[in-house]
């Protein structure tokens, strides 16, 4: 058949360098779902339509090309007739230099066609390319202009007040087969995580959604595979936004870029516009010292790993400070702009800082010593009390903190800093010692936004673990802000319905195996032993995991398609997840439920490689385990393994 398809491939090749060719070279489009595909040239002549493909994907990953990709043109359909340098239907895997070229062949085009659409099938992650020129003409987009304020943008100072944001917003260039639904990101600064929302878009491109907000929140909109975009909603007040996907789609593309713009990527009208429009519209490459590759991370372990105390805070230090250099000599940005980034930088800093127990795990890991045996000759890394006394320089005590999203991360990381100068060590489920007053003699005070947020955090904490504040809490709740103390109360009362109604729920099984006495090196056996004859979809995760959450979201619908079929779903999670929580969790997860003692998942963790959650593992239905990875390899690939045992 390949041999077919190779001569198909050569005659329509051949036959097209005596036809009379039309060469579109670098053709522009209007809009995109991808950036993998890139079209060097379009050839259209008598006999084919071919199209000289460049793509660009992660180094040792694969795409694919399905036999269902059409050229969309004047109202018809053109369906592809073979690939060269790819085969259709098959996995195609990247070289490791993450690029690779090759060419598509459709039928011929009548001879007028001035725009085309491509169109990899309908299935959801499929390649789709709209309005791509043949008569090398560019797209015009009626957008907006972004009008320069008559003042220079400023930070409004935030307040705790609670009320509802309302976002109204247009793609401008939407496209039928677009994604309908995208999630949006707004960062909770009580949970220290991050809430997802769902904009759903309208055929016209147009969508509206309101949030719960306390505060002047960062917002990220993410979706189409082009589009991220990072700005501010507040409480109470309306922003709008269009959103100019042809220019965003040729800003991203490799040949497009260098090609004249299409005008602004966003206009955004009502609250903090100003801002939103400032940042939006003039991105920076903003000066940061964060490790950001592999050959750095592995150099700064290095480093530290031979480290007092001291010299890791002045080689923090030091990173720091050339990156402020770097934001003085940065021009074309506004002063708020200036003061977001110079904000994210001493946030940045003291999340180094305060992570100073890195000296030793990069020691061990330098050293190639795992984690649970003794270091011999080696003393351990303890700060004294003055090495804190960065904090009130880093860490402002007022409101305007919250403009960095990941100030949420550091306040929670801030509360289980040892700030006594000596060993603390905690028996097996003993919680850290409150170290609220170490943090107020560092600060000089004991009052302030801050610590009204670092209260905040610690009821909101429990709630988030599934535990109702007891009287002492709420009374804790009902000295801070009222803001603070109104949504605390909420929340609270959102658990305890919650918890009534998981007593009422079905369609999960616990501990189906008694697992206490099993050793660690027959459980896994043990526990997959009932479903012999099925194929078993493993999930390692944890309460706390985020990324656990959004891939088990993603999988619900997947689930109710095997409904009746022999396949199991089971979850596995560990003792460092909250038993209470995980209790109240997994009503929601319809499956099979272990909860493992520590040794357990060690063991689980060497014999099967799980580095990190979530950790999927595909078990055949003879009790073989036949696929493991690290992360969430999407729905489309977790079906594909699942059906590809199922058949057997």
């Amino acid at each position: 058949m390949k041999h077919i398809i190779s001569l198909l491939i050569l005659f329509l090749c051949c036959t097209s360098l005596h036809a009379q060719d039309r060469v579109v070279e670098q053709p522009a489009f209007e809009v995109r779902n991808t950036n993998t595909l890139e079209f060097q040239k379009i050839i259209l002549n008598d006999t084919a339509t071919i199209m000289y493909v460049d793509a660009y994907y992660r180094p040792k990953y694969w795409i694919k090309i399905v036999d269902e990709t059409t050229l969309e043109a004047n109202g018809k359909s053109y369906r592809i007739k073979a690939g060269d340098g790819i085969t259709l239907n098959e996995e195609f895997w990247m070289p490791e230099s993450g690029t690779a070229s090759f060419r598509l062949i459709f039928p011929p085009l009548p001879k007028d066609t001035k725009t085309i659409d491509f169109i990899e099938g309908n299935d959801k992650g499929a390649f789709k390319i709209w309005g791509i020129r043949l008569d090398g003409k560019t797209p015009t987009v009626d957008f907006p202009n972004v009008k320069k304020p008559e003042k220079a943008p400023v930070l409004e100072k935030p307040e705790l007040k609670s009320g509802i944001a309302t976002l109204n917003g247009k793609f401008i260039g939407y496209k039928p087969g677009m994604d309908e639904e995208l999630p949006i990101w707004v960062f909770n600064i009580l949970t220290a995580g991050a809430d997802q929302n769902t904009i759903n878009v309208k055929p016209d491109g147009s969508f509206k959604l309101e949030i719960p907000l306390l505060h002047i929140s960062s917002v990220v909109l993410s979706g189409n595979s082009v589009v991220h975009t990072r700005f501010y909603m507040k409480p109470g007040e309306t922003t709008s936004v269009e959103i100019n996907m042809p220019e965003i789609c040729r800003a991203q593309s490799k040949i497009q870029s260098s090609k004249p713009s299409l005008g602004n990527k966003f206009y955004f009208t009502g609250a903090l516009a100003d801002i939103n429009n400032d940042l939006a519209n003039n991105p920076v490459e903003e000066p940061s010292f964060s490790v950001r590759s592999q050959e750095e991370y592995d150099q700064m372990m290095k480093d530290i790993s031979t480290m007092t105390v001291d010299q890791y805070k002045e080689y923090w230090t030091e990173k720091y400070q050339k990156a402020v250099d770097q934001l003085s000599q940065l021009t074309g940005i506004s002063d708020a702009h200036r003061q977001l980034i110079a904000m994210k930088l001493k946030h940045e800093l003291a999340d180094q800082l305060l992570g100073y127990r890195a000296i030793e795990y990069a020691y061990r890991q330098t050293n190639k010593i795992p984690k649970d045996s003794v270091l011999v000759n080696y003393v351990k890394p303890i700060a004294t009390q003055d090495y804190f006394n960065f904090l009130p320089e880093l860490l402002s005590n007022d409101p305007y903190f919250i403009y960095n999203s990941n100030v949420a991360y550091l306040l929670r990381g801030l509360q289980f800093i040892n700030f006594t100068g000596k060993d603390i060590k905690l028996e097996k489920d003993e919680k850290f010692p409150d170290n609220t007053a170490d943090i107020a003699r560092i600060m000089g005070t004991d009052k302030g936004f801050l610590f009204d947020m670092l209260a905040a955090q610690k009821l909101a904490a429990s709630i988030s673990e599934f535990r109702p504040l007891d009287e002492q809490e709420l009374a804790k709740a009902n000295t801070l802000n009222p803001a603070l103390k109104e949504e605390l109360i909420k929340m609270n009362d959102k658990l305890k319905l919650t918890i009534e109604e998981n007593k009422k729920k079905s369609g999960y099984t616990v501990n189906r195996v008694n697992i206490a006495d099993i050793p660690s090196e027959e459980l896994f056996n043990a526990i997959t032993t009932p479903y012999r004859g099925k194929v078993v979809f493993v999930d390692f995760w944890a309460t706390w995991c985020g990324p656990c959450r959004m891939a088990m979201k993603e999988t619900e619908p997947v689930k109710k398609e095997y409904e009746g079929k022999d396949v199991v779903f089971l979850y596995l999670a560990a003792e460092n997840s909250p038993k209470g929580t995980w209790e109240q969790m997994i009503p929601d997860i319809k499956g099979e439920h272990y909860r493992v003692t520590a040794e357990q998942w060690e063991y689980w963790g060497k014999k099967f490689g799980i580095n990190g959650v979530p950790s999927y593992m595909v078990v055949a239905k003879d009790g073989t385990p036949v696929h493991f990875q690290v992360g969430f390899m999407g729905v489309d690939k977790m079906k594909e393994m699942i059906n590809k045992e199922l058949a057997k």
